[in-house]
């Protein structure tokens, strides 16, 4: 019962963490005065690795793992490459190409895979 409670439940998490830490990120970064993309994406990332660490009750690591090269995907998918947003803060760089979104958004994710390894090490797993 334990396993399929993890492929129903498990997915759900993960999904709702992304969502809420995304627009929360967005948010953060907007309220700061910084461009909210690569920070919405800083913050899903680790939230969908840590999330994916403590939502499956087996192969924690392993589902860490797959988070990350998931989410790496479909960042590559959606937000490679990116364009600056049209603000003063950037002048000239308006609607130039960058990869600063994806950049920090595989930040996060390997920032969570470390947390991952750290609570792993501590529990003695």
């Amino acid at each position: 019962m334990s396993e399929l409670r993890d492929w129903i439940l498990a997915p759900i998490s993960v999904v709702g963490a992304f969502l809420v830490a995304g627009v929360a990120g967005s948010s953060i970064g907007s309220q700061s005065g910084i461009w909210g993309l690569p920070v919405a994406g800083f913050c899903a990332a680790l939230a969908v690795v840590v999330t994916a660490y403590f939502a499956w009750s087996k192969h924690k690591l392993r589902a860490a793992c797959i988070a990350l090269l998931v989410g790496a995907f479909v960042a590559w998918v959606f937000i490679e490459p990116w364009w600056y947003p049209e603000t003063e803060r950037y002048g000239d760089l308006a609607y130039q190409t960058t990869h600063l979104p994806f950049l920090l958004t595989l930040a996060g994710g390997f920032l969570g895979l470390l947390i991952a390894f750290v609570l792993r090490s501590r529990a003695g797993t």
